[in-house]
């Protein structure tokens, strides 16, 4: 028996938690917005463009988020079918929140629910919605983030892959010469995709992305671990047809194979232990939308026949579950492995390597773009006093040759996390070269930093990631797996391989 759950033709969009998230994303006639009338409403519309980069992004598991673009529209959140996003928590009201837009900013509002919207751990009435607010309904932490405009004529627009989170860009400007001030965070721009950067290699990337963006093939994204994958994926998504449908991460590696199956195709009530209700998996949420697998080199060889039929047929079933589901989807990949010696030692099949690689789009490693490094480092800073509403120190010009004379094996998120401890670690108004000296160490394999044996540099920066991130999250080590996008298996695999012993209790 063959169902289609969802119309390519419908206006509407369906997601699932357990078998039991759904919401649908209408466009709306925008009820409560305060404006004086109508006619008042039709002018601001007319003058109003669709943004592109605002959305909503709902996580549903560990391993895999569901993101929604917002433009003109109003989403009603709540648990009864008149909700546009239903969340079928029971602390959560049938109409208990909305996001919607006036003039050029977005708001969230509570709708006088039962236990309230909170943001930062407090109850709210009405909150202007910042790029990276989160927002909390019932059980549900809800995202809101805002990028990827075009820069106006004349700005040079700045470009670079960001650490598997979506940046808005920056200006761009050369470092400064020996005598002048201390360089400081600037004014940010926007630009293409969210990317920053000046090089050559990342414009490259920027053309590659609307030129592949505008077909429906199959794209495989390959790069060092940290470059922004991720990021490049969403930019691709963006520039597609399928822009305004669901777009549905799954990261490969931090899922336990057992888990993988089920979260690819959902399952039914009963089909194993555990399965206490229908689910359905990311291509049924995905569906005429796009689905990114990251570390897709990370897929169980088992597993992999199942995926490649889904590609080609376009239909899938759920674990335990008897009915042929229509699942139309564009896939997007991304590994930092090389594919095709995968295919040569027999752990990734030939025909599914060529099915998921029909065009292949590198993203160049940040050392070999260097001249990206000091508005990537400026954006950071940035963002960090932005979140922290206060004056961060400056970089100084010996902080910034720090910057730019490091290697960088683990790339952009690297470089955050080394701006992350620096900014920390300060107690000054002004970063020195000094602040950044844990850099020489990781390079030379200074046995305060390195774990025991030899390690290459690409595991003295995985190294120094993890201790970073740890920090950040006050070793809870929950947290730290999910923020570095993999599972709590392997982070405890990876400490134990590195000697990180955290005195952090375990939570």
């Amino acid at each position: 028996m063959r169902s289609a759950f969802s119309s390519p033709t419908c206006s509407r969009e369906s997601f699932s938690h357990r078998g039991a998230l759904t919401g649908n994303i209408a466009v709306p006639g925008h009820p409560g917005i305060p404006l004086a009338d109508n006619r008042r409403k039709a002018r601001e519309g007319a003058m109003i463009q669709a943004d592109p980069g605002a959305r909503l992004s709902v996580s549903i598991t560990d391993g895999m988020s569901v993101e929604v673009r917002l433009g003109l529209k109003e989403v009603k959140i709540g648990r009864g079918r008149e909700a546009d996003l239903q969340l079928p928590d029971p602390s959560v009201s049938r109409l208990h929140a909305r996001v919607y837009r006036v003039g050029n900013r977005y708001f969230l509002a509570d709708l006088g629910s039962r236990n309230g919207t909170h943001a930062d751990g407090k109850p709210v009435t009405q909150l202007p919605l910042d790029d990276g607010q989160t927002f909390t309904v019932g059980s549900y932490r809800i995202h809101f983030q805002r990028f990827g405009a075009a820069p106006s004529s004349g700005e040079e627009a700045t470009i670079a892959a960001g650490a598997g989170s979506a940046v808005r860009a920056m200006r761009s400007a050369s470092g400064p010469a020996a005598g002048q001030r201390p360089i400081s965070p600037e004014k940010p721009v926007e630009a293409p995709f969210g990317l920053v950067g000046v090089s050559s290699p990342i414009r490259k990337l920027a053309g590659t992305i609307r030129r592949v963006g505008a077909s429906d093939v199959a794209i495989l994204i390959e790069g060092e671990t940290g470059s922004g994958k991720e990021l490049v994926a969403r930019g691709i998504h963006d520039a597609s047809g399928r822009r305004d449908r669901p777009f549905i991460v799954v990261n490969c590696g931090a899922i336990s194979p057992e888990l993988i199956e089920s979260e690819l195709f959902g399952h039914e009530k009963g089909s194993f232990t555990g399965a206490t209700a229908q689910r359905r998996g990311a291509f049924e949420l995905a569906h005429s939308g796009t689905i990114f697998l990251d570390e897709i080199g990370e897929l169980p060889f088992t597993l992999q026949p199942k995926l490649l039929r889904a590609l080609e047929q376009k239909e899938i079933k759920r674990v335990g579950g008897n009915e042929t589901l229509t699942a139309d989807v564009r896939i997007l990949a991304a590994t930092n492995r090389n594919l095709k010696e995968e295919v040569a030692r027999k752990t990734f099949r030939e025909d599914l390597y060529f099915r998921v690689g029909a065009i292949t789009v590198a993203v160049p490693p940040l050392k070999d773009r260097r001249e990206d490094i000091a508005p990537i480092a400026r954006h950071f800073l940035a963002g960090m006093g932005t979140r922290e509403n206060r004056t961060l120190p400056s970089l100084s010009p010996a902080a910034m040759d720090a910057l730019i004379s490091h290697d960088w094996p683990g790339n952009v998120r690297e470089l955050r996390n080394a701006i992350q401890r620096a900014v920390v670690m300060a107690d000054g108004a002004e970063l020195s070269g000094e602040d950044f000296s844990f850099l020489r160490q990781s390079s030379n394999g200074d046995p305060d930093t390195a774990a025991p044996g030899t390690l290459s540099r690409w595991e003295q920066a995985e190294r120094t990631n993890i201790l970073a991130e740890l920090a950040r999250q006050s070793g809870n080590k929950t947290r730290t797996a999910r923020e570095l996008g993999i599972a709590k298996s392997t982070l405890f695999e990876k400490l134990k391989k590195y000697g990180i012993r955290s005195q952090e209790s375990d939570r």
